[in-house]
C-alpha cells in the first residue's frame, strides 16, 4: 500500500491544525497579500507558466503567480471543477489518477421531461458531462464538496492526494467570494497538500476565452505534459479562429440580433420567461460570431437575471439561442410547452430560428473544452449562408475525435450525451 502509518498520523494532526487556523482566519487574521486574485491582475497580461525541475520535486507556477512545489511523480489527484480540468486530464492520459471530485455534475446522468400543448410529453434522457462519460469510474469517486456546502477537509486528507487542482470561477469554486476561496485554499495548504489554482473566464474584469489556453497550460505543466497541452490548445484555438475568419467582415446592417435566453424553471417560478446569464456567452455572440447581442450583460448572473415575457417580446430577436440553464432546453420546449405560448409571436419562433447549445451541466459561464461547439452553433444560426458547407452533426464528430482522440463511434456517443442528436434529425 502507498499509505504509511506515519503519513496518516501527520495528516490527522495537520487536519486538527487546519481547523484551528481556519478559526483564526475566519476571525479576520489573514495576510491579504499572500494570494493575488485575478481581479487585481485582470488588465495585465496573464503570467507565463513556468516549471523548474529539482531532484525530488518540481516547481509549477499557477495562475495566482504562486510557485507550487509538486512531487516528481503525481499519483493521486483531487479536482475541484465541473469538467474542464477533468477533461484536460482525460486527454493527457492522467484522469485515472483522480481519487476525489468537487462536483457531482461530473458524475450524474440527467433526464428531463417537457409537456406540450398537445398533451404529449417530450423526454431528453442520458445526458452526461463529457468527462464523466469518458471516465465511468468517476461515478463511484468520493466528493470532497457537495453542491451548496463547504469543502470536506477530512475527506481530502483521507484521500492523501499529491495535489489538489482548483478551477476558480467554475460552479464548484464560484468567483465572487474571494475571501472564502482564499480561506479554503489556505486550509488545504495547511494539510501539507499542494494546491494548483487556475482561473476561469468569470474571474476577469473583461470577458473573453483566451485565458482558457493558460488554464490548459497550467494543467499540462502540472503533469509534465506541456507538448500535449499545446496540442489541445491548437485544436481549440484553430476552430475558434476559423469561425472568426468567416464572420469578420460582416456589415453592421447585415448582423442579426441574437438573444441567448435561459429557459430556467427557476426564472419561471420568479415570474419571468427566462434569464440572460452572463458575459461569456455575450462575448461569443459579439466578438466571435460577430452578431448583434439583443441583451448584453457584463457579469454572470446564474438564474437571477430574470426577464419577463414582455421584455423578450419587446426585444424580438432574429435568432434565439437556448443555453443550459438549470436544465436542458430544446427548441421544442419553446415551441410547444404550454407555459411558452405567450412567446409564439417572436420572429425567431415564427421563423423557426431557435437553436439549443449542447448540454453542459454546471457550466456557470466558465466555458469548457467544448465551447467551440457553442460558437459554431451560434455562428451558423446567425449566418447560415456563410456556414452552408458545414453540417454541425458531422463537424462535431470531427471535433470530438480530434480533441479527445476517440473513434467515430465514441464521438457519436458524445454527441448524444450532449443532446446534439437534433442536429442529425434537422440536418443542421
Amino acid at each position: 500500500m502507498r499509505m504509511k502509518k506515519t503519513k496518516t498520523s501527520l495528516l490527522v494532526g495537520a487536519l486538527i491544525t487546519a481547523s484551528i487556523i481556519g478559526i483564526v482566519l475566519m476571525s479576520g487574521c489573514i495576510d491579504e497579500k499572500t494570494v493575488e486574485t485575478p481581479k487585481q491582475v485582470a488588465t495585465e497580461t496573464p503570467k507565463q507558466v513556468t516549471t523548474q525541475v529539482k531532484e525530488e520535486y518540481r516547481i509549477v507556477t499557477d495562475m495566482r503567480g504562486k510557485e507550487v512545489k509538486l512531487p516528481q511523480r503525481i499519483e493521486r489527484v483531487v479536482t475541484m471543477d465541473d469538467g474542464l480540468v477533468e477533461g484536460v486530464m482525460t486527454i493527457l492520459g492522467e484522469s485515472n489518477k483522480i481519487v476525489g471530485l468537487g462536483s457531482s455534475c461530473v458524475q450524474k446522468t440527467y433526464k428531463y421531461i417537457y409537456p406540450s400543448v398537445s398533451g404529449e410529453n417530450y423526454t431528453c434522457k442520458n445526458g452526461r458531462n463529457t468527462a464523466g462519460y469518458l471516465n465511468p469510474k468517476f461515478a463511484d469517486l468520493p466528493l470532497v464538496k457537495e453542491s451548496g456546502a463547504g469543502i470536506n477537509y477530512e475527506t481530502i486528507a483521507g484521500l492523501e492526494p499529491d495535489v489538489v487542482i482548483i478551477r476558480v470561477g467554475s460552479c464548484c469554486a464560484s468567483w465572487g467570494r474571494e475571501e472564502g476561496l482564499d480561506r479554503d485554499i489556505g486550509r488545504i495548504d495547511v494539510l501539507g497538500i499542494p494546491v494548483v489554482v487556475i482561473y476561469a473566464p468569470p474571474c476577469y474584469d473583461e470577458p473573453g476565452i483566451s485565458t482558457i489556453s493558460e488554464e490548459i497550460r497550467v494543467i499540462g505543466q502540472t503533469f509534465n505534459k506541456e507538448e500535449r497541452a499545446e496540442e489541445i490548445i491548437e485544436v481549440i484555438e484553430s476552430n475558434v479562429e476559423m469561425i472568426k475568419e468567416r464572420t469578420k467582415d460582416i456589415p453592421e446592417s447585415e448582423k442579426p440580433r441574437v438573444l441567448a435566453l435561459g429557459l430556467s424553471p427557476r426564472s419561471r417560478s420568479a415570474g419571468g420567461a427566462g434569464n440572460v446569464r452572463g458575459a461569456t456567452i455575450a462575448y461569443y455572440i459579439e466578438k466571435i460570431a460577430n452578431a448583434k447581442n439583443a441583451y448584453t450583460i457584463k457579469t454572470y448572473t446564474s438564474d437571477k437575471g430574470t426577464v419577463s415575457a414582455e421584455q423578450v417580446l419587446a426585444l424580438n430577436p432574429d435568432v434565439l439561442i437556448l443555453p443550459t440553464s438549470s436544465g436542458y432546453h430544446p427548441p421544442s420546449e419553446l415551441y410547444t410547452a404550454p407555459y411558452y405560448q405567450n412567446l409564439q409571436e417572436l420572429e425567431a419562433v415564427k421563423n423557426r430560428r431557435v437553436w439549443a447549445l449542447p448540454w453542459t451541466p454546471c457550466n456557470c459561464d466558465a466555458a469548457r473544452l467544448e465551447h467551440p461547439i457553442d460558437l459554431m452553433i451560434i455562428a451558423k444560426a446567425s449566418y447560415p449562408g456563410r456556414f452552408a458547407d458545414i453540417k454541425i452533426h458531422e463537424w462535431v464528430l470531427g471535433y470530438y475525435q480530434e480533441l479527445y482522440g476517440v473513434d467515430e463511434n465514441i464521438a457519436k456517443e458524445l454527441r448524444s450525451i450532449q443532446w446534439l442528436d437534433w442536429t442529425v434529425e434537422e440536418g443542421f
